[in-house]
């Protein structure tokens, strides 16, 4: 499926690139080292827990981001 010339595929590596992108400002970290410390240090996840845990997140983001364009363009 292709919504405004992009495939759900692309979407879903752009939204995967948000969570792991890191910032040039040392002080900013993406959403991965955000959750991996919060995950870490407050739950004791292993880091496949956590992998697991952005996983899904990714997918939802992108899922609902393709859903919101599909309605725009119905």
């Amino acid at each position: 499926m292709t919504i405004e010339s992009r495939t759900d595929l692309e979407i879903r590596a752009d939204i995967s690139d948000c969570f792991n992108a890191n910032s040039l400002d040392t002080h900013v970290k993406s959403g991965y080292q955000l959750l991996v410390k919060y995950l870490r240090q407050t739950n004791g996840f292993t880091h496949d827990q956590i992998d697991e845990v952005v996983d899904r997140l990714e997918e939802q983001v992108a899922e609902h981001i393709i859903e919101i364009h599909e309605e725009q363009n119905a």
